[in-house]
């Protein structure tokens, strides 16, 4: 049965179920690891196993992943880079933590880009802003209010 993280990205990539539960995974797998980093809330064992298995074999195994690993691998490089610089931005100046804002949530450039190789340039450009208004779905005020 599909989560509702699941049916929310199913539209934007058009059913392809490998494509989903990458986008599915990936978003559970950075959820539990931000959690752990920020230590805002407690992480149950289970759950640290799961992002684990995810980590190191649920993702490098899923079929959409393995067929288009060229190019996802160094979007996930640069998502990654991108959330860590926010987590050290955020403990900068006001500026700093604007541009936080915006680098905490790369994750949705990796869905637009399995957008287009699911669907092509013109597909690709016509979901993008939905998927970035669903990816910062929280105000910029609501989390800088959050920092402090």
């Amino acid at each position: 049965m599909p989560t509702q993280e699941y049916a929310r990205w199913a539209d934007v990539l058009q059913n392809e179920p490998e494509a989903v539960r990458l986008v599915e995974d990936m978003g559970l797998l950075s959820q539990i690891w931000d959690d752990l980093v920020d230590g805002d809330r407690a992480v149950p064992p289970q759950a640290v196993s799961k992002a684990f298995w995810l980590a190191l074999v649920g993702i490098p195994e899923n079929h959409f992943f393995r067929r288009h690993r060229a190019m996802l691998q160094p979007l996930m490089r640069c998502y990654i880079t991108c959330w860590l610089d926010a987590n050290e931005l955020e403990r900068g100046t006001d500026h700093d933590r604007t541009v936080a804002f915006v680098l905490r949530d790369v994750l949705g450039d990796v869905i637009i880009q399995c957008a287009g190789l699911i669907g092509g340039y013109d597909y690709m450009r016509s979901v993008g802003p939905q998927v970035r208004r669903m990816v910062h779905d929280e105000t910029l005020g609501a989390y800088l209010e959050g920092l402090t």
